[in-house]
């Protein structure tokens, strides 16, 4: 944890001032271990250089299946996707991360926030309440200087209110906690004045006949079952399904139905068919065990819904409203909402 992270830091739920305590400090000047004290007493241990604010074993039960995924899968051979949908479709380019302080929430492998820092972010600041904070989070992020780890989770994050000139970043995530209202106010809150909160949701598709049966029958039936089996199980279903995608004809069929999720793969320049198919095969790997986990929440959310949590926030601006909403939306596009 380095002593820049301090500044930062506040007591969860009241967002109190936090002192320092029995600190270890290692030779580059970085907190190892000791704890945080809130005003009321309270103590948050700092761990391997982690500060800690989770005290219930549920909550950190409830993203056992992402902390399996990240560890196994890991994200860092999936940059091109990153690249070409999500900064492309919500940011442009990746010149906005330079000298920027960056949220990144429920950063998972870590792979993102090591991109940020690779392109440029003044400090990058990754809030994961799983134990890749342990795993291969700390291996993606080690000898970084300008990146912490913080465990928590992210509908209660130990940041200080309007503190964050730079972004707060949550794609493909909010979903995935118990309420994704609730989850984007304690966010949002995070953002000062002309910071930005940039986030998107699944969306719920199922307007025509041939969408509801696959949405609500095969693919919320398929969870309901998966998501109760082993992690072993899961991934056997994944790979599985992995290996029939490359299949010409079934592979699509399987996707389209709603029984695996691959996304889009862009190609590579150079790279021969059988290379572009092995990542084809990888990202319905991931993708599929990703949709079918065992994680305790995934809401999917209409667009109303969506416009009415953006009016609910009251951002002086938004940016990719159009595009977010558009049938079909540019793959990885999300909202950028300003303070």
């Amino acid at each position: 944890m380095t002593p820049f992270l301090l500044d930062y830091l506040r007591e969860p739920v009241t967002k109190t001032s936090l002192t320092l305590i029995d600190e270890v400090i290692d030779e580059k000047g970085n907190i190892v271990s000791g704890a945080l004290r809130s005003p009321s007493g309270r103590r948050y241990p700092i761990i391997d250089g982690v500060p800690r604010f989770v005290e219930s074993t549920e909550l950190r039960e409830a993203v056992q299946s992402f902390g399996d995924e990240w560890n196994h899968f890991n994200f860092t051979d999936q940059k091109v996707q990153w690249l070409s949908h999500i900064v492309k479709n919500t940011f442009g380019s990746t010149e906005i991360f330079q000298d920027n302080v960056i949220v990144d929430c429920g950063g998972g492998s870590g792979a993102q926030s090591k991109w940020f820092a690779e392109y440029g972010a003044k400090h990058v600041i990754m809030l994961e309440l799983s134990h890749t904070v342990d795993g291969i989070a700390r291996q993606n992020l080690a000898g970084l200087s300008n990146v912490d780890i913080v465990q928590c989770s992210i509908d209660a994050p130990p940041l200080a209110s309007h503190g964050i000139d730079g972004i707060v970043y949550c794609c493909n995530v909010i979903q995935h906690t118990p309420s994704v209202e609730n989850t984007a106010r304690a966010l949002f809150d995070l953002v000062a004045p002309g910071g930005e909160f940039v986030f998107n949701c699944y969306p719920l598709n199922d307007r025509t006949p041939l969408r509801w049966l696959r949405y609500h029958i095969v693919q919320k039936g398929m969870r309901a079952i998966l998501s109760r089996q082993s992690f072993g199980t899961i991934l056997a279903y994944a790979n599985t399904m992995a290996r029939l995608r490359t299949i010409p004809g079934l592979g699509n069929f399987l996707e389209k139905a709603g029984f695996s999720v691959t996304g889009d793969v862009p190609t590579i320049a150079g790279e021969s068919r059988a290379e572009h198919r092995e990542r084809v095969r990888r990202a319905t790997a991931l993708n599929t065990f990703d949709g079918f986990g065992s994680h305790a929440h995934q809401h999917h959310k209409s667009d109303d819904e969506i416009r009415a949590l953006v009016r609910d926030l009251s951002p002086t601006r938004v940016l990719n409203e159009a595009p977010y909403f558009a049938k079909p939306p540019p793959i990885g596009c999300s909202l950028r909402l300003f303070a």
